[in-house]
């Protein structure tokens, strides 16, 4: 390794050979034999054609630039042999050697100039960059061809692969003295940004983390994918291994989820897929998932730096720029992403709990019952209460349309509770619901529009003004009046540390204005306190009026405001960051909705009790729970146009029109 990490490794300045076709159809003939035609191939460093020969044989003909030391091509053939031995499922280039047996050999370009020259084994297959859309299991494929590849050369070693190089994640530092020439001021200071998080919270932890040599270069443009139909394509290899070094393990990952988040409109999700996959072939530790997004995002740091430093000194060279854009556009989406929320995605994809601290708040709770206060008076421990089905599916709603007259809708629920005698109605946690219809629940995901219906918190509906109590003592962290259409209206969050290294907080939400008057930050709070009270629809979001209570354990950043809501694609991450409010409000019959059976256990089921002859036409089979005009809802709530039913029987058998068809036909007729 170099004795200065951060040497200029960047201004080095390859010079790329300069052969013809002609040259390299010679070459092709004179060292191996082989006669056929030659077309040009991009590459950042070396020259590459690939030869067809008339017997119908395609191969990669590599000339090296001249700065290419011989053990660096040492190193790629040895490890493509490796990996071809141990994973011989993968599709890797072979190295072809002489009709004398030598698997480098040297030529001469007409500069006087001696480059090395390799022929390796042409692999068929469309590129990843090429392919649309990136499926989940594509993404999935990714990974475990990632993770196989990891796992085959967790023992190979080579003393080439102990090398400086500026895509070596470890080294990133060397950009800093190449981010002043970025001329944007907002996307310098991002990149600056960047690589401080790096060297602050990446560079001191990766001396704990695994090291092999890694492949290190799964950009789209070097992943090959089987050419099938869209629902079956895999990645099935990779190509070029010029990069190849020794590094921490966990930063091929990182380099493989940077492009495959590219171009997504959800990219923590498509990174997710990748991680799967990866850690279902060779599993990762905890500490490496901790790193692994600011990893991901110092590799798109890098490659923007250096690509703008190219431009300046290769403007010809249009391979180098080829991703450019979109990496800072991905840059932009991951600056809205909190680091945590990445890591607790990751971690779910890897079947591990994805908030770990979440499991000592849960265990103090359950252990601290008798310390637990009131939330509202009278104490739902004791109080006569009502719980409402609001699910996607509830029979309590006579139609989603019902939920749009907030008056009617109010004063069913507040009847339903009078004609019960209950002093409280109960909405439920982990209930995803139709009622969240504004533009502020809507989101994009990478499978098309998807609206947050997974209620996070517990709704206690009483009259306005009802008091709020602290349920523990506390202190204020955070409040604030969200005023917006169908959002908490005002709103506090208080913070509790209860325990050595044990904090959480929690919410309380559809407050009344008044509130929020004398508070200040970091102001104690006592158990039992009043804290504020329940308002009305004017000044609560517009909602029936209720109180929206919710446990946090990790705020990620966020303050006076915190999602009460989730994606159900998100659902496992945020019921882990929100786990069940009943912990403190201490309902007898708990909060939660029903246990619900998943798509597959109907399947399942179906199987069993229905014959082969009623098949099913998706191969995701959906979940519907109800139909409303010419929509079906699924089980998250999730809208579909109901295209089997309704809409391509618009008029059918109505006698409008078949009165119209019969004066057609009565024309066509004459």
């Amino acid at each position: 390794a170099a004795e200065n990490p951060e040497q200029s490794m960047v201004s080095v300045k390859f010079e790329l050979p300069q052969f013809s076709e002609q040259d390299a159809a010679r070459i092709a003939r004179e060292c191996y034999g082989l006669e056929g035609t030659v077309q040009p191939l991009p590459s950042e460093r070396d020259q590459n054609f690939l030869l067809r020969t008339k017997t119908g044989q395609e191969f990669v003909l590599k000339f090296a630039n001249v700065a290419e030391p011989r053990d660096i091509l040492d190193l790629q053939n040895k490890a493509m042999e490796h990996i071809a031995a141990r994973a011989p499922s993968l599709l890797v280039p072979r190295v072809c050697a002489t009709p004398a047996g030598e698997q480098i050999s040297s030529t001469r370009a007409a500069n006087g100039a001696e480059h090395f020259v390799r022929l390796l084994s042409y692999l068929p297959g469309k590129l990843f960059a090429q392919i649309n859309p990136h499926t989940q299991e594509l993404l999935r494929s990714l990974g475990r061809v990632l993770g196989t590849l990891d796992r085959a050369l967790e023992d190979f070693v080579h003393p080439a692969a102990i090398r400086p190089l500026k895509w070596d994640l470890r080294r990133a530092g060397w950009i800093r003295e190449y981010v002043p020439r970025i001329a944007d001021p907002a996307r310098r200071a991002m990149v600056e940004r960047l690589l401080a998080q790096f060297e602050a919270e990446v560079v001191p932890a990766l001396s704990a983390l695994r090291s092999s040599v890694i492949y290190n270069d799964a950009n789209d443009y070097n992943v090959l994918v089987t050419e099938e139909h869209p629902e079956q394509r895999r990645v099935a290899g990779v190509i070029d291994f010029g990069d190849m070094l020794v590094s921490n393990t966990v930063c091929e990952l990182a380099v493989a989820c940077a492009y495959g988040m590219l171009r997504k409109e959800d990219p923590i999700a498509a990174a997710a897929h990748v991680v799967a996959g990866y850690h279902e072939m060779f599993p990762l530790a905890e500490r490496e998932l901790e790193t692994l997004f600011p990893l991901i995002a110092t590799r798109l740091a890098v490659s923007v730096t250096n690509s703008n430093y190219q431009r300046e000194v290769e403007p010809e060279n249009k391979y180098l720029m080829v991703t450019d854009a979109d990496a800072w556009s991905l840059l932009d989406q991951l600056a809205q992403v909190h680091p945590h929320y990445a890591c607790y995605a990751f971690r779910h994809a890897c079947g591990l709990p994805p908030c770990p601290g979440t499991a000592a708040v849960v265990q103090w709770l359950k252990e601290s019952s008798h310390k637990l206060g009131r939330l509202v008076e009278p104490d739902l421990k004791t109080a006569k209460t009502v719980t409402f089905n609001l699910s996607a599916g509830s029979r309590e709603i006579a139609n989603p349309a019902e939920l749009a007259d907030l008056d009617g809708f109010t004063h069913k629920l507040f009847e339903r509770m009078r004609a019960a005698n209950a002093e409280a109605g109960i909405g439920r946690y982990d209930e995803a619901r139709l009622v969240y219809t504004s533009e502020l629940f809507q989101s994009k995901s990478n499978d098309g529009p998807e609206w947050r219906t997974v209620h996070l918190g517990l709704d206690i509906f009483m009259e306005p003004g009802s008091p709020v109590f602290a349920p523990l003592d506390a202190t204020v962290h955070s409040f604030r009046n969200n005023a917006g259409p169908l959002d908490y209206g005002p709103t506090i969050i208080l913070r509790h540390s209860v325990a050595a290294g044990v904090t959480f907080y929690t919410l309380y939400g559809h407050l009344s204005a008044g509130s929020l008057e004398d508070l200040r930050e970091d102001m104690p709070v006592k158990r039992g306190a009043r804290i504020g009270k329940i308002g009305d629809a004017p000044v609560n979001g517009g909602w029936p009026p209720h109180l929206h209570f919710q446990i946090i354990t990790d705020l990620m950043g966020r303050s006076g405001d915190f999602p009460g809501v989730a994606r159900p694609s998100e659902r496992a991450i945020w019921l882990s960051v929100s786990p069940d409010p009943n912990l403190i409000a201490g309902l007898p019959t708990g909060d939660a909705a029903e246990p619900r059976w998943s798509a597959a256990q109907i399947a399942a089921a179906r199987k069993q009790r229905i014959g082969p002859n009623l098949s099913l036409s998706y191969k995701k089979p959906l979940k519907i729970v109800r139909g409303w005009m010419q929509y079906l809802y699924d089980g998250e709530g999730r809208r579909y146009l109901d295209a089997v039913n309704n809409v391509p029987h618009v008029g059918h058998s109505h006698p409008r029109v078949v009165r119209a068809a019969q004066e057609q036909m009565a024309v066509l007729n004459t």
